[in-house]
């Protein structure tokens, strides 16, 4: 535990999973607020999961903020793990660093807004204090960062270093009133051809496609069975395996559902599941998290055809609410979304020998974008 000054109002830092079951209400008053949690990740319910699945191959360790009258103003909810810094460079991954990282769960510190500004700057002021706090890692953050900004403004701060060697964009739809104000500012030809694309996949699918909405804690057995049955068939099984069916998932699931954080779209011929759109809501926020489809129906467009209808449910069921689709160059994201931000996967490093090795990364950053030219070229 570390405290400031006062010992009568300490800022504690959490590294139990004990500790964070007692804070645990306190937490997910503050996460819930609109504005206060960047990502339904920051929230304990899905710290609790991180700490389930992963044994010990992780340790908690959430930073605490409290103001003069001992009122909770922020966390910082970080994961401490063995982590093998890798660049991705062309078909090769070249390795940076290897050893003792603090991840942090969503991009920033869980607070008010009104109060984020004084949160951070504690948070930051307790992070510098820790010697064993040398490599931070924020995996997607829009820039600019306000926290990583109070950590790196000192003497005796970190230095920034961004691991993705091409910019990034965020894309998110603004909050919409409904569907149909969202569909009236696109452009005419724009709007007619997602339409046309979503009843042409239904009318191929024929009578037995039908449209799913998982959100109660008493579906989440069934959506986690289907989500195994469709991802396996998916291009991200090869890339990443996942078992949507792991006994600490569906708990997960069912706790975030109870609460109406959890969405989960499916896209059903028959009982076969062919498509899917996975996402959490928290704090007037949704994040799609994954979205997939069967190999066999790849031709038709399931794949965006889903994301285009989900879009427009999740308007309908919650409107108001900003929806997030999250970083990389997807075509449906580039043509749904009506704003985009810089954004970036961050590690925040400090001491000689991190330094020393995140040094490689920028002279990485100017090779790899003048190869990409001369090849344009």
């Amino acid at each position: 535990m570390i405290y400031t000054s006062d010992a009568r109002l300490p800022r504690l830092v959490l590294d139990s999973v004990q500790e964070l079951s007692t804070m645990q209400g306190e937490l997910a008053r503050l996460a819930e607020m609109p504005g206060a949690a960047s990502s339904p990740v920051q929230h304990p319910d899905w710290l609790a999961y991180e700490l389930a699945s992963r044994g010990d191959r992780v340790r908690a360790h959430i930073v605490l903020a409290r103001d003069d009258r001992g009122r909770l103003l922020g966390y910082a909810p970080f994961l401490v793990e063995d982590h093998h810094a890798r660049i991705a460079f062309g078909d090769h991954r070249l390795k940076v660093y290897r050893g003792r990282v603090m991840r942090l769960l969503g991009s920033g510190v869980v607070a008010e807004p009104s109060a984020r500004t004084a949160a951070e700057a504690a948070i930051a002021t307790l992070l510098r204090a820790d010697p064993s706090a040398s490599v931070l890692r924020i995996q997607e953050t829009t820039l600019p960062n306000t926290f990583v900004e109070a950590l790196t403004g000192s003497r005796r701060g970190f230095t920034s270093v961004a691991a993705n060697l091409l910019e990034q964009v965020n894309w998110t739809i603004a909050p919409q009133a409904d569907a149909a104000g969202w569909l009236a500012v696109m452009d005419a030809k724009k709007r007619n051809d997602l339409s046309r694309r979503l009843r042409n996949v239904y009318k191929k699918l024929g009578d037995g496609a039908r449209l799913r909405v998982f959100t109660t804690p008493a579906e989440m057995d069934e959506y986690c069975a289907l989500m195994n049955q469709v991802y396996a068939r998916s291009w991200h099984a090869d890339a990443q395996a996942i078992d949507w069916n792991e006994a600490a998932r569906r708990a997960c699931f069912t706790t975030l559902a109870a609460s109406g954080r959890v969405v989960g779209h499916m896209l059903l011929l028959g009982e076969r599941p062919i498509a899917y759109v996975h996402g959490y809501r928290l704090g007037g926020r949704y994040l799609l998290d994954d979205t997939g489809y069967d190999e066999a129906f790849a031709a038709l467009g399931v794949g965006s055809a889903l994301v285009f209808q989900s879009v427009q449910d999740l308007m309908a069921r919650h409107p108001g609410e900003t929806i997030d689709f999250g970083y990389g160059d997807n075509q449906y994201k580039r043509v749904l979304a009506t704003e985009q931000a810089e954004c970036a996967s961050l590690y925040l490093v400090r001491g000689p020998m991190a330094r020393l090795r995140f040094a490689l990364v920028g002279p990485m950053r100017v090779a790899y974008r003048t190869a990409r030219r001369l090849r344009h070229k």
